[in-house]
């Protein structure tokens, strides 16, 4: 009953998703938001060619200097205001994360003309915006060259002091399937919607929740989070979906512990991952999904293959409905 009832819910995300892509409600607006299938697919392009480089210890894309990579420039201005303060700073802190770079996207589409040129640099713009390879190559990376726990432990909010081998690949795949959704999906689907102004309020979006949207923030990041969970809703369960029909129901059950997850997005792509892999998934002291045992090496690099192969099936997903 309770695998029938998670199945139906991600196969109804997926068509919702994908009668609201085909309608392209942004259009209806102005062709500033109006997804435009040839810088999307440049976009996707660039993604597949890009391999992260080291930068002071952190992984960045090869595309644009770090120091000038827009959500860099917005977690710095979101930073400042970041203090003593309750639910109305929390909403400052939000728009000020969120408005600079979807007014900028807004401002390029009332600006662009026709033609290859145009539709390559918004697929350029459109890249910045998102990102899967700097996590599934980072983990790759890391894993290759024996020094997994010190990469792993850039990309999470847990202790992983120990670098207990089950936890260190746990955390991996976890942060694997959640950038799916956050630094991949998410993003895919309202340029969709919106277009360019779209994806960029998404990242913008995102980036405030990274910035305040924890538990001791209070009420400061109430307006960051809840945020980022509308604007992933959807977007988590047709993860969901992809990641199931990419990979299969090796543990199905693993479906239904889910709820052992607070977030109510993150618990879709970790659960459905889990039951792909047949793997358990444990943050030490909040969840557990058990779709097996711990993961081992092996389960890692098959996680970041599923990963890939999934981002694939999204981004064709996607132009195909854009279209």
């Amino acid at each position: 009953m309770c695998l029938c009832r998670r199945l139906s819910e991600a196969c109804i995300a997926v068509a919702i998703s994908a009668a609201l892509l085909a309608a392209k409600p942004g259009c209806l607006f102005s062709r500033a938001f109006c997804p435009d299938p040839l810088a999307l697919a440049v976009a996707l392009a660039l993604e597949a060619l890009d391999r992260p480089r080291l930068w002071r210890g952190h992984l960045v894309t090869n595309l644009i200097p770090p120091q000038i990579h827009p959500v860099s420039l917005v977690f710095k201005t979101g930073a400042r205001l970041i203090g003593r303060g309750g639910l109305l700073r929390g909403v400052l802190v939000l728009i000020t994360t969120s408005l600079p770079l979807t007014a900028a996207a807004v401002l390029y589409g009332l600006a662009r003309g026709d033609g290859i040129l145009w539709s390559v640099l918004e697929g350029y713009l459109l890249k910045l915006s998102f990102s899967i390879t700097h996590i599934t190559y980072g983990c790759l990376m890391g894993y290759d060259g024996g020094i997994a726990c010190a990469v792993v432990k850039e990309f999470v909010r847990r202790d992983l002091s120990g670098c207990e081998k089950g936890l260190v690949n746990s955390a991996c795949i976890e942060t694997a399937a959640e950038s799916l959704v956050d630094s991949f999906a998410s993003t895919l689907f309202w340029y969709g919607l919106l277009g360019l102004p779209g994806a960029w309020l998404q990242r913008s979006v995102n980036t405030a929740d990274g910035l305040v949207g924890f538990r001791q923030y209070g009420p400061l990041g109430l307006p960051s989070a809840l945020a980022d969970t509308l604007m992933n809703f959807l977007p988590a369960r047709l993860t969901s979906f992809f990641l199931l029909g990419v990979g299969g129901l090796r543990a199905p059950h693993a479906l239904c512990r889910m709820e052992r997850v607070e977030s109510i997005n993150a618990r879709w792509p970790l659960a459905s991952i889990a039951v792909v892999l047949a793997v358990k998934l444990e943050k030490a002291g909040y969840y557990s999904i058990e779709g097996g045992g711990y993961p081992q090496d092996i389960d890692v690099y098959n996680a970041l293959r599923l990963v890939n192969n999934t981002a694939l099936a999204i981004a064709t997903f996607t132009i195909l409905a854009v279209l």
